[in-house]
């Protein structure tokens, strides 16, 4: 696996200059966010720096770069392109910057959908990509001081912001978005915890 400076020598290189800078800020929120819950720093560093490193693909060419990389995609993605660059992003990183830790993977893969059987380290990228400090949007300050004490609740917050956002636009909903949610749902009615 390349280092860490290696990483971002060639990511700079490759994504278009504000989804670079997007990236930092993720990195660097991400940071802030591994402190608090005493996550993995290596991996949650390699996993934010690398969240979006499937953007160095136009979205337009997604679908025919998933063919070539042999990447199975489902209905939604085929219909949506774009979320194709979380499954990208997986292989180059592998592929690219030699990354093999199956959890730091998984953070890149379920970044923008999220899904059940989230890690601490998931949940860390995901939030971090929603909250980094170039965001913004109606509640994100509420979040942005509820993902310091909780990270579950946050996410029941971001999947609600997400499927409130994806409905107003007329866009698909991923199966892992509902799966995700649905999972932490349960576990908050099982402890009588509202969310």
């Amino acid at each position: 696996m390349l280092t860490i400076k290696e990483m971002e020598a060639l990511l700079e290189k490759a994504l278009p200059r504000k989804r670079f800078e997007h990236s930092v800020a993720v990195y660097e929120t991400a940071i802030e966010l591994a402190k608090i819950y005493n996550a993995d720093m290596e991996k949650v560093r390699v996993a934010s720096l690398l969240h979006d490193c499937g953007r160095e693909i136009p979205i337009r060419e997604n679908l025919a770069k998933a063919a070539e990389f042999n990447i199975p995609i489902d209905d939604v993605e085929a219909n949506q392109p774009i979320l194709l660059h979380a499954k990208i992003g997986v292989y180059l990183a592998q592929h690219k910057y030699g990354v093999l830790d199956k959890e730091i993977l998984s953070a890149i893969q379920y970044h923008t959908t999220g899904a059940a059987g989230m890690s601490q380290i998931d949940m860390i990228v995901y939030l971090a990509d929603l909250l980094e400090p170039k965001r913004g949007f109606f509640g994100i300050e509420e979040m942005r001081q509820l993902v310091k004490v909780d990270l579950e609740k946050t996410m029941m917050k971001a999947y609600a912001l997400t499927i409130k956002y994806l409905l107003e636009h007329d866009l698909l909903i991923h199966p892992n978005c509902i799966f995700g949610r649905n999972e932490l749902a349960i576990k908050f009615k099982k402890m009588n915890q509202t969310f």
